[in-house]
């Protein structure tokens, strides 16, 4: 077997939030391309080692990896020492994304100018709306399952509504079209969340919605045999 170097560490986001993150590479490899891993709403970056083979993967195919915990979640707290992850939170993700950004530029071993973004589940939003904020420091992106609503009216969020200059472009969206929340009243998509936000993307973008599946955000890597060939073939393409 091959042992890789992953370090656990943080950086400050603009509102100084301090955001932790794993980060893995090759040791003797230069200027490799990254991949940010976003993951699920109440998940944290492990999710992508424990959960998933995603992580082991990528390393395998010579990208260096950099998975965070979001605002409030893992290892990452809220602002202000809250306790409380609240909307605003979740619509500020972007911004611990940003951080990333900023300390990836001084790694060396790397390649700054080549990064791609993915996340799963409501990672999957953040995903969209930080190449819709960073469209010069993301190359492209991946969205696994996207999908997060308001509670009482519905209302899709963390979609980049209010973000000035907001541009998503270059994203594949995959999904199952048996993914569902399943309320008392109504039933909810994110096969027609992923639909969404797939139509208010630039080119170059793709949709794929597996048949016949339930899986959600990073399970679909690991249960649906095409899925993870879609991942490297999108980021061999446009990363």
């Amino acid at each position: 077997g091959r042992v890789y170097p992953i370090k656990q560490g943080s950086f400050a986001a603009n509102d100084k939030v301090q955001v932790s993150a794993l980060f893995g590479a090759l040791s003797e490899s230069q200027d490799l391309p990254v991949v940010i891993l976003l993951h699920d709403l109440g998940g944290d970056k492990n999710d992508w080692l424990n959960g998933t083979g995603a992580f082991v993967e990528l390393l395998e195919r010579n990208y260096a990896v950099l998975a965070i915990d979001l605002r409030g979640h893992g290892d990452t707290p809220l602002p202000d020492d809250r306790q409380v992850l609240q909307l605003a939170d979740l619509e500020n993700s972007f911004l611990d994304v940003h951080a990333a950004l900023t300390w990836l530029q001084g790694q060396s071993g790397v390649n700054a100018n080549r990064v791609a973004v993915v996340g799963s589940g409501s990672g999957g939003n953040v995903a969209y709306v930080s190449l819709g904020v960073f469209p010069q420091q993301i190359k492209t992106g991946i969205s696994l399952s996207p999908g997060l609503w308001e509670a009482s009216s519905l209302a899709p969020l963390v979609v980049g509504d209010g973000i000035e200059s907001f541009g998503p472009r270059s994203m594949l969206f995959m999904v199952g079209d048996q993914d569902q929340l399943q309320g008392s009243e109504v039933t909810l998509s994110y096969a027609d969340f992923a639909r969404n936000l797939e139509s208010q993307t630039a080119e170059p973008k793709d949709l794929r919605v597996f048949q016949n599946s339930t899986d959600h955000g990073f399970e679909l890597l690991d249960n649906v045999p095409e899925a993870l060939d879609l991942l490297f073939l999108w980021l061999e393409t446009n990363l």
